[in-house]
């Protein structure tokens, strides 16, 4: 996701939805130069989140590389929950969730970046081919989310109701995007999976990474 600051530099991301639970007001702050390179800024996006109980500043995760937004600009989203149905848009947005959940608990050798991309390749994989930034690890990343969102453990045990998905309420393929964040109030049984290593998910990477390394 590319960022228009004052400088007018572009930032980029999503479409679609699920059930709305509740609308607010999405203001975007700014988002975070990408360490690793590259023209497209990176978790976390600062947000000033404008709901009927108040106004907060909240981070969230963009979760698609080709819509536009401006610093400084605002729309009406709505927050709704991570589906648990068997189409496909619900099994991407799960995965969306999984690697949400790895970039608040990443893994040693693992960057924000290579997670950024891998959530990214979710919803737009085409418009990541043949960048560089989007490598091994992203790739492996993000397969091993679309697999895991599949897991009926996981959908059964309260584990994506930590997540809130905000979309905005007039959603065109111009944009707004959309973003996912830590839902406020979590259930006790979805966070027993936090940060426990998803289902092998970190145990896979990690001989991926061996693997590669020793190669």
């Amino acid at each position: 996701m590319k960022l228009k600051f004052a400088l007018l530099v572009p930032i980029f991301c999503l479409v679609a939805g699920p059930v709305a639970v509740k609308a607010d007001t999405l203001t975007l702050n700014n988002g975070t130069v990408n360490p690793s390179g590259g023209s497209a800024e990176i978790y976390p996006y600062s947000f000033q989140l404008n709901t009927s109980s108040g106004t907060s500043t909240v981070d969230l995760m963009c979760l698609n590389y080709n819509r536009e937004i401006a610093a400084g600009e605002s729309w009406s989203a709505a927050e709704e929950s991570i589906p648990t149905g068997t189409s496909v848009m619900d099994q991407d947005y799960r995965a969306d969730a999984i690697l949400y959940s790895e970039i608040l608990h990443p893994q040693a050798g693992v960057s924000i970046s290579e997670i950024q991309y891998a959530e990214w390749s979710i919803f737009d994989p085409s418009d990541l081919n043949g960048n560089s930034l989007f490598d091994s690890t992203a790739q492996t990343l993000a397969s091993n989310a679309l697999k895991a969102a599949n897991n009926q453990q996981l959908i059964s045990s309260g584990y994506f109701n930590q997540f809130t998905l905000y979309i905005p309420s007039d959603d065109t393929s111009s944009g707004p995007q959309e973003f996912i964040g830590t839902a406020a109030t979590p259930e006790p049984s979805s966070l027993l999976f936090l940060g426990s290593g998803l289902i092998g998910m970190a145990g896979m990477l990690r001989r991926r990474l061996v693997t590669t390394q020793v190669g």
